[in-house]
């Protein structure tokens, strides 16, 4: 039976974004939900967001069959059975198919083999999968040992160069965007210095716990809106985030190349994410950085590359949910790279 609805939803780090393929082919987006499934979440958050999310998709489309795609950033080989388990619970009454992966795979799933998908959000990765099946990825394992270029990695840098401006180190215009943007944090009430105050903004990202990550990473549009108006400071660490990305989709490509030969594989990249999709200063210097790291590539080798850069991942998940309605086959990938389908 083909499903009367579609419904995609891709969760980053931060948010999660939904919205609805109706019958008639036209689409409902539902408002944004300010919580996601991101992968360091204890199990009652996770529940919940879930909760909101099929609540949510029922709001439209009620009992009638549906086939719904969950693209979640805290969806990983690790976690499989974990959110497998949340899944069956918050879905019981649910008329329809439902596929999750990791945003990333899910990503890889709607697109064509040896596209290097690189995804800046609030954490980062950059991934392609072959035509066996093998991916080759490089990120997309936390901050402490990854997470270059994402917003987290820019939020962060951009409040230790406010940090370092207060101390004597070089002026920026970011110490005063930490100040307004977390004032909120210091619920003492009293005035205080711009140290101390900086000190009780500090001390408060620190102890948020699950929240710290995504707290931060909101810092990251002031950062890249301070490089676009040229701040110094800001431009540094806007274009050390993107050489770092750029560099890992470089990787990432010239290892497809190598596995590939003799046959020539496409130069061909698609950035997702909120953080380069409305910052041009980020989007083109990443761009550029690219073009760089594969400079051989294109003098040498000839080819051009192929460049797109798009908000997030929700038409691929609508993509997705359309071929579970079809019930068709999705690409079989490696065992570290899993998705899961509840028919």
């Amino acid at each position: 039976m083909t499903a009367s609805y579609l419904a995609a939803v891709d969760s980053g780090g931060t948010h999660t974004n939904v919205t609805i393929v109706l019958p008639d082919g036209k689409s409902r987006p539902i408002p944004e939900l300010d919580r996601s499934l991101s992968g360091n979440r204890p199990d009652t958050e996770l529940a919940a967001v879930l909760d909101d999310i099929f609540a949510a998709v029922r709001s439209v489309t009620r009992d009638h069959e549906t086939a719904l795609w969950i693209s979640a950033a805290g969806y990983s080989h690790a976690t499989r059975d974990r959110f497998e388990r949340l899944i069956r619970k918050a879905s019981a009454g649910f008329v329809g198919s439902i596929g999750i992966a990791n945003d990333a795979v899910g990503l890889m799933l709607a697109h064509d083999a040896q596209l290097v998908l690189t995804i800046a959000g609030t954490g980062s990765v950059a991934v392609a999968r072959q035509p066996s099946g093998d991916v080759v990825a490089r990120g997309g394992n936390e901050w402490i040992v990854a997470d270059y270029g994402s917003a987290f990695w820019i939020g962060l840098a951009g409040i230790r160069a406010a940090y370092q401006d207060l101390e004597g180190g070089p002026e920026t215009a970011l110490l005063h965007c930490l100040t307004e943007q977390y004032r909120p944090l210091d619920t003492s009430g009293t005035a205080k210095s711009p140290q101390a105050l900086v000190s009780e903004i500090a001390r408060a990202l620190a102890s948020l716990g699950t929240d710290t990550k995504p707290t931060i990473a909101a810092f990251a549009p002031q950062v890249t809106r301070q490089a676009e108006l040229g701040d110094e400071e800001a431009q540094r660490i806007v274009r050390s985030a993107v050489d770092e990305l750029a560099a890992a989709a470089a990787r990432v490509y010239r290892e497809l190349a190598t596995k590939a030969a003799p046959q020539q594989v496409p130069p061909r990249f698609l950035l997702v994410g909120s953080v380069a999709y409305r910052s041009p200063f980020y989007n083109q210097a990443f761009h550029a950085s690219l073009e760089q790291f594969l400079f051989d590539v294109r003098e040498v080798g000839g080819h051009t590359l192929e460049y797109n850069v798009q908000l997030n991942g929700l038409q691929e998940a609508i993509s997705l949910a359309r071929r579970l309605a079809a019930g068709e086959n999705l690409p079989v990938l490696d065992e570290w790279h899993p998705y899961s389908v509840f028919a």
